[in-house]
């Protein structure tokens, strides 16, 4: 991207400060992301293009994250907190209040404030990690479960519905596009098998027996800030923010989390689940959450990792069955692989369930 563009994309903005300069920033595989400076820093700022070939509604989405943030800004000046732009992450609109612009190119851009003198954490390493980020997560839902889900859009429709990922599921199966539904058929059996034990999250959802809650989607600890003594500044990576269950974010929190190796482990014994990991990570989370979740949420969180695991099993699976058409691989089996490697950590997860439940 040029200077002109960036230039022309910030004049959109309007901001009332000079800009020294900007360059690329982070390793993002989705969206566009570059730094732009300021004279002493007063602040920077960051500017994203959103891909909107993912996201297909980036104003809605827009909308979603200015409903969180605007809550949680709101919360955090009534307790008085110092530094508030370091405590929530900040949006930038337009003069006419709209909070990204496009080019003439059909993109759109959004741009927020830079949070100072943070850090992240690429990959928890031990328990105190763990805690840290249940803890994060757990304040984030606890800060907007007073946010009627209901305001704000599917930024991915059915990104997490049972139902719907098991339809596209036995639709890859019945049309056999890659022609492999054979060869694992034992592996389909196996999966199909608890297909109602699973999809009962989302019956909870639809009959209202847990509540429609804002979500992050993307619970990883490197969507955590921290500031130099490592105490937690902020939530970032907001663009999956949307309706939802608190477990999907507990159980795809523990997809990661608790496995000892990868999601695409070639050698199954090496897949393990992390007991110390997971027990510090749900301590945190519950030490925030534990005011706002219903009997039945608090009931169904070891069960929410074993359903995000099993529901991450069959999306791989019907990509390996489809031909490969959607999740970038590496070498042709990556999907089978990664579909290998998912259910051999949901049976490792089913050895380790009581464990789970008890803590």
């Amino acid at each position: 991207m040029n200077e002109q563009t960036v230039k022309n994309l910030l004049a959109s903005f309007q901001l009332p400060v000079e800009i020294t300069g900007w360059k690329p920033f982070g390793h993002g595989h989705i969206n566009d992301t570059y730094l732009v400076t300021t004279p002493d820093h007063i602040p920077d700022f960051i500017l994203q293009r959103k891909n909107h070939l993912i996201f297909k509604d980036v104003p809605g989405m827009m909308n979603n994250i200015v409903l969180a943030t605007n809550h949680i800004r709101k919360k955090l000046l009534a307790l008085g907190e110092a530094e508030i732009d370091r405590k929530v992450m900040t949006y930038i609109p337009d003069p006419a209040g709209n909070y990204y612009v496009k080019d003439s190119d059909g993109n759109y851009w959004t741009l927020f404030q830079f949070v100072r003198d943070c850090h992240g954490i690429e990959e928890v390493t031990n328990p105190a990690q763990a805690f840290s980020a249940g803890r994060a997560f757990g304040h984030f839902q606890l800060q907007l479960s007073d946010l009627p889900g209901s305001l704000l859009i599917e930024t991915i429709p059915n990104f997490h519905n049972g139902k719907f990922r098991l339809k596209q599921f036995n639709d890859a199966i019945e049309a056999d596009a890659a022609g492999r539904v054979a060869e694992m058929k034992p592996l389909i059996d196996k999966l199909l098998a608890r297909a109602d034990e699973m999809t009962r999250l989302q019956d909870w959802l639809d009959k209202g027996e847990i509540p429609l809650r804002i979500t992050h989607n993307d619970t990883k600890i490197n969507n955590v800030l921290y500031d130099k003594d490592d105490n937690i500044l902020c939530i970032i990576d907001l663009d999956t923010v949307m309706p939802g269950s608190a477990l999907f974010d507990f159980g795809d929190a523990i997809r990661t989390l608790g496995n000892t190796s990868t999601e695409d482990e070639p050698d199954l014994s090496r897949i393990g689940f992390n007991r110390e990991y997971y027990k510090a990570f749900a301590e945190g989370y519950l030490s925030e959450s534990k005011s706002f979740l219903t009997p039945l949420e608090r009931e169904s969180l070891a069960f929410s990792c074993q359903y995000m695991v099993w529901e991450q099993s069959i999306r791989f699976f019907a990509d390996y069955l489809n031909g490969d058409t959607y999740y970038k691989i590496a070498y042709p089996e990556h999907n089978k692989v990664r579909t290998l490697a998912q259910v051999r950590y949901l049976d490792v997860m089913d050895e380790n369930i009581e464990f789970m439940k008890s803590v």
